[in-house]
């Protein structure tokens, strides 16, 4: 049966109270004589605004969780397990709406990607899946009306380059090999979620030709491992397993996320085993709960969100790199790290980790805090003292903190900082219009491959905020690396080594640190996740020991 739900305007108005008087009959699964636990209970901040990932939307944490748990595309990351944590391997990949044991095949001269599509699938809505809502769905993505994704519009950006071949055949012909391996990561992740041509059409109209604003409200016409069963407006979203849903039957199949908006009280809810799950916890309730009998909290060698800082080319002081280098110089890392994020956060090597897979890149920091050097740039700049704008987004406890002391330390250095901080509407206009003198921003590469860095700097892309500007020496580097091979391979590992060097030196914009996950899990509950979307994937986890 076709399970549609609206958001209906949800907002995160819920009084944690409510929340609590909700959560008090939750029970712990420490009973082994006890059925069966097939339901979770889960803290969260709000509810989402959004179930679908085109068109409009905002990057927070509801909304790609609601995306990752109710949509798929044709491919998934493999994955790899360390310490309880299954983490996303960015380099492999197998089926999840395209057959399991046969995915895709490439050509000989590697322009040509066919997909075998898993036959016998069916939407949430319950319509046969087939090439033709593939084809549909690449069409949308790169439609004016659509969502018009910078990242899909890179890489591949015509209809003429897809041919069906059969109902469950699709073959997309490349102009050029991909050696830079983005053509499958952007049919993996967020951006490559797939649609059910024949429930969306039915709500399309003249004015919505791909139905992306009816989408964005209401759901039912995706192919993930869960459905909508039911909204309360501001207080809860429930989800129930999707009978339909092709590449496993989740062990818990009702998902309840509660609407508690104070992160301490999700961290206690979780503490005192209430709740089996707490999303979203800042590193101060991330470390009041750490040694908490019934609390799991996963940790992971290599993180890939992260806090950047841009410093804009385009504005004084910034326009001379010598300035922005001794910025970066005068930025206490390790204070930040351990005070701020209270040990949940690594040094930052740049824009280049270790889960790109690129053979032998440095893992050093890009930067480390030293105010003698910092100022000696300054000096050599021809300064003694600048003053700085850092503008921030109030709604970032974290990053308000790391922007005051970022402010304390860098005046030894020379830089007057004063910290602008702006409600969350105000700060992405000015980040979107590209106005801020120098600014910080929560962010994440979601498809690790070396060259995909680059999206972050091409206009148009919300990422974007215009502090390094891409010129002729950084992109005949983007070209020779990606030329080399394959950015696993030997070959092309120096020459991505080289662009890491190049945009560490610009100096411009830099993840400052990268984040551990902001999760935390009850001791009764395995298979805990840490994604490429930094979201909790409930159809994996299971209960501990079974």
């Amino acid at each position: 049966m076709p399970i549609k739900k609206r958001l209906g305007g949800l907002v995160a108005v819920a009084v944690a109270s409510l929340a609590l008087a909700a959560c008090s009959g939750h029970a712990s699964t420490a009973d082994k004589n006890a059925p069966a636990k097939t339901s979770l209970t889960v803290a969260v901040a709000a509810t989402p605004t959004s179930y679908d990932l085109d068109g409009s939307w905002a990057a927070s944490n509801e909304n790609y969780t609601m995306w990752s748990q109710t949509q798929i595309g044709l491919l998934n990351y493999k994955t790899t397990t360390k310490n309880g944590v299954v983490t996303t391997d960015f380099t492999h990949f197998v089926g999840a709406l395209a057959d399991a044991k046969n995915p895709y095949t490439v050509s000989d001269n590697g322009q040509t990607y066919t997909f075998h599509l898993r036959t016998g699938v069916k939407s949430q809505a319950g319509n046969p899946f087939t090439a033709e809502d593939v084809y549909w769905s690449v069409e949308r993505k790169l439609s004016d009306k659509g969502v018009g994704l910078t990242q899909i519009k890179n890489y591949f950006n015509s209809m003429s380059q897809v041919q069906i071949i059969d109902d469950h055949t699709i073959a997309f012909h490349l102009h050029n090999a991909g050696n830079d391996n983005v053509f499958l990561p952007i049919f993996t992740g967020q951006t490559g979620r797939m649609y059910d041509k024949v429930e969306l059409l039915k709500h399309a109209t003249t004015d919505d030709p791909w139905a992306v604003k009816w989408a964005a409200q209401n759901t039912g016409w995706g192919y993930g491992p869960y459905v909508v069963d039911s909204v309360s407006a501001g207080q809860q979203v429930v989800l129930k397993a999707n009978p339909n849903y092709p590449v496993g039957h989740p062990a818990f199949t009702t998902i309840t996320m509660k609407v508690v908006p104070d992160s301490g009280t999700r961290a206690q809810l979780l503490a005192s085993g209430n709740v089996d799950v707490a999303e979203a916890l800042t590193p101060s309730d991330l470390n009041s709960i750490k040694d908490s009998a019934k609390v799991t909290e996963p940790s992971v060698d290599h993180p890939i969100e992260f806090d950047d800082i841009s410093l804009v080319q385009n504005k004084a002081p910034f326009d001379d790199a010598l300035v922005r280098q001794a910025f970066n110089y005068a930025i206490p890392y390790d204070k930040i790290i351990s005070q701020v994020y209270e040990g949940f956060a690594v040094p930052s090597p740049g824009w280049f980790t270790p889960t790109m897979g690129v053979p032998g890149l440095s893992t050093k920091p890009a930067y480390t805090y030293d105010a003698k050097k910092a100022k000696a740039l300054l000096a050599k700049a021809g300064k003694s003292s600048v003053d700085v704008t850092l503008s921030i987004s109030n709604a970032s406890p974290d990053i308000v903190d790391t922007a005051i002391m970022i402010g304390s330390y860098a005046k030894k250095a020379g830089f007057n900082v004063t910290v602008d901080q702006l409600n969350p509407a105000d700060f992405a206009t000015g980040r979107l219009k590209q106005t801020f003198q120098a600014l910080i921003a929560s962010n994440r590469v979601q498809v690790q491959v070396p060259s995909f860095v680059n999206n972050f700097f091409l206009p148009g892309d919300p990422s974007n905020s215009g502090a390094f500007i891409p010129n002729d020496e950084w992109k005949s580097l983007m070209s020779t690396a990606i030329a080399a091979g394959t950015g696993t391979s030997k070959e092309a590992a120096p020459h991505w080594q080289k662009v890491n060097d190049y945009i560490n030196q610009d100096a411009s914009q830099l993840p400052l640190l990268y984040k551990q996950p902001n999760q935390a899990y009850s001791k009764d509950l395995s298979n805990l996740s840490y994604r490429y979307d930094s979201t909790v994937d409930y159809s994996i986890l299971t209960p501990a020991g079974g």
